[in-house]
């Protein structure tokens, strides 16, 4: 056994004080017979044994507390049995098949991993939709990012990246973008500190309190390809088209905008941000930033508010170093200690601060399967976020999009959301009507016509 590691700034935002479970998660639908639990043990000890990344502990900082952070413990091994479960979707009392598996995974998310124990789990799940089976993995974010998860499960499952590998996260190359759009990225457009002022909270009834809720649903391929093509140039990435649909939706879950209590600013969404390099690209981790832009919420039109994101993306985006200046922000906590951090994390949380998160991802080309039973589709578990906020999550495997809505608001709002969510990427695909031009200006003198 290994001497305690400390943990790295980003790892440190993650550990508590936001006062969320911090569970990320993944769950991928098969078709067929689930596999036996000592078999997807097994197999999990022969593909997963070599992570030392999955033989990490979790401590609590050591006294005084409030000034320290927390350390990673590495062990010398995992123990499958205590890591890996079979369970039955119907064994939590919950209706059909659908009903009972999406209650299953909003339980996963909402409640913190075991303490003492490697923070990772993986749940075999049987009669989880319409005669299928899952494996859903769930980990502590501090542990593993949204890529990490993917790395695993890819590396679990049967099956080699087909031409083209990783569909991405949606976030462009600063040459694609600045030449798609050279009015649009150029020297002079405001910086992202700019964008860091509070913002406006999302509306709830004084007296209630926020309660963590999970739905997901299938999104029709046909609309998010339109959607996508909604845009001159390079079209639209996935992120922009997300974001501009999570704008819509919440006009419709909340009303119009104008009505929301409070005074009328911005109302902020943030979207992830891969760090790492192309030697990095299989690393095990949580290596992410953040970028948080303005949703063109007041704008009635899905066309207008999938532009506006365009927009938004091109002047606060990675291009002008939207990640950048949170990570930056992140460094300079981290220089005055991990408590520092922890600050920095807990006043994040803030309703106004950026109450909407939507991440966008495709899965590798495959085909992938589980011992011979093809996968048919990724659900993807975003986090519950602080009271207040929303999490959207899009994720692309071979043309099947699925969506899920992780809210820590009024119960019941994830489904409301996610199926206005799903309405409004059909409407996206219809493009901006042209405003028109203005009738030029008499010339005095000129003969009438």
């Amino acid at each position: 056994m290994e001497r305690s590691i400390a943990l790295s700034p980003v790892e440190e935002v993650h550990c508590g004080a936001r006062g969320v479970p911090e569970t990320v998660g993944m769950a991928a639908l098969f078709t067929g017979r689930p596999p036996g639990a000592d078999a997807l043990r097994a197999r999990v000890g022969e593909r997963w044994g070599g992570f030392p990344r999955l033989r990490r502990v979790l401590l609590d900082p050591a006294p005084p507390a409030r000034l320290r952070g927390h350390r990673w413990l590495p062990l010398d091994r995992f123990d499958t049995r205590r890591h890996v479960h079979a369970v039955h979707a119907a064994d939590g009392g919950d209706g059909g098949d659908r009903a009972a598996f999406t209650a299953l995974l909003g339980r996963l998310v909402a409640r913190p991993l075991p303490v003492g124990l490697p923070p990772w789990r993986l749940t075999l799940v049987a009669g989880a939709d319409r005669g299928r089976f899952a494996v859903v993995l769930t980990a502590h974010h501090a542990l593993l990012d949204g890529r990490s998860l993917e790395i695993l499960l890819s590396s679990l499952f049967d099956g080699t990246p087909g031409r083209g590998g990783r569909s991405g996260t949606g976030v462009r190359a600063v040459e694609a973008l600045s030449a798609a759009h050279p009015d649009r990225v150029r020297p002079g457009l405001p910086r992202p500190s700019a964008a860091l002022g509070p913002g406006r909270a999302l509306p709830l009834p004084r007296g209630r309190r926020p309660e963590p809720d999970l739905a997901w649903t299938e999104v029709d391929a046909d609309a998010v390809r339109a959607a996508r093509r909604a845009l001159p140039g390079l079209g639209a990435t996935l992120n922009e088209v997300l974001l501009a649909a999570a704008a819509g939706a919440l006009r419709t879950v909340h009303g119009d905008p104008e009505r929301w209590p409070g005074a009328p600013r911005p109302l902020y969404g943030a979207f992830p941000v891969d760090l790492r390099t192309p030697r990095e690209d299989r690393m095990l981790g949580t290596a992410v930033s953040a970028v948080r832009v303005p949703l063109p919420v007041t704008a009635a039109d899905p066309g207008e508010r999938l532009a506006a994101c365009r927009g938004a993306l091109a002047a606060f985006g990675p291009v002008h170093g939207g990640a950048d200046t949170v990570r930056r922000a992140v460094g300079a906590a981290a220089r005055l200690g991990p408590w520092a951090v922890r600050l920095l994390a807990a006043l994040s949380c803030s309703p106004g601060f950026c109450p909407v998160t939507c991440l966008a991802f495709g899965w590798p080309r495959g085909p992938w399967s589980l011992d011979g039973r093809p996968l048919e589709r990724i659900v993807p578990l975003p986090p519950v976020l602080a009271p207040g906020s929303v999490c959207l999550a899009l994720t692309d495997h071979a043309g099947a999009y699925t969506l899920t809505a992780v809210t820590h608001t009024l119960p019941g709002l994830a489904r409301p959301l996610a199926d206005a969510l799903a309405r409004e990427l059909t409407g996206l695909a219809r493009p901006p009507e042209p405003e028109p031009e203005p009738e030029p200006e008499p010339v005095p003198g000129a003969p009438k016509r």
